[in-house]
């Protein structure tokens, strides 16, 4: 009797370390996919190659309204420079404004980094010669964004979402455990 209870005391013993061992490991590749994903942000805003998907347009007055990302983003891709963004506000032009969408230039474009937080604050100006936009980002080391986006026909607006680094061709191939979600290739 006592064999069979030192017997079963060492399988429930080595089945627990089992378990702790294989927990460490998804610790660990947690970790890993962390770390790369965050080398993935801090190159695509220096290298200022990057998308900011909105997934929501918080009101001056409190309310927040979902959006989707398809449709809903900011591409920085160097000089260039693409807003398309809902807009609920209110407008100070004689017709109603929906929405934003505007290709141009990105000019005065500036960089603070925040290396306590690990964290980013830019500011630009997107000009296509008749409109112009002041954009203000604030993107976390993980990627998380939170844009205000201000003109002189519009109040200013604000809206969250996430950052997705642009990627070339001639990288090498995604793998196909990428952990950052929405990555878009150049086309």
């Amino acid at each position: 009797m006592k064999n069979l209870i030192i017997i079963i005391s060492l399988l429930v013993i080595s089945s627990c370390s089992a378990t702790k061992k294989a927990q460490s490991g998804k610790v660990e590749d947690r970790r890993v996919n962390k770390l790369a994903q965050q080398i993935r942000v801090k190159d695509a805003v220096e290298s200022r190659r990057y998308i900011v998907k909105f997934d929501r347009l918080y009101f001056s007055y409190g309310r927040i309204t979902e959006l989707k990302p398809r449709v809903n983003f900011l591409i920085i891709d160097g000089e260039k420079a693409v807003i398309r963004a809902g807009y609920l506000g209110r407008a100070h032009d004689i017709k109603p404004i929906a929405g934003i969408n505007m290709r141009g230039r990105a000019v005065n474009y500036e960089v603070t980094d925040n290396s306590s937080k690990g964290s980013y604050n830019i500011k630009l100006k997107v000009d296509n010669g008749a409109n112009s936009f002041d954009v203000h980002l604030s993107i976390s080391k993980n990627g998380h964004c939170s844009a205000s986006v201000s003109s002189l026909r519009i109040d200013n607006v604000r809206y969250s979402g996430y950052l997705v680094p642009i990627i070339d061709k001639s990288n090498e191939p995604i793998p196909e455990s990428y952990p950052m979600r929405g990555v878009m290739r150049e086309v």
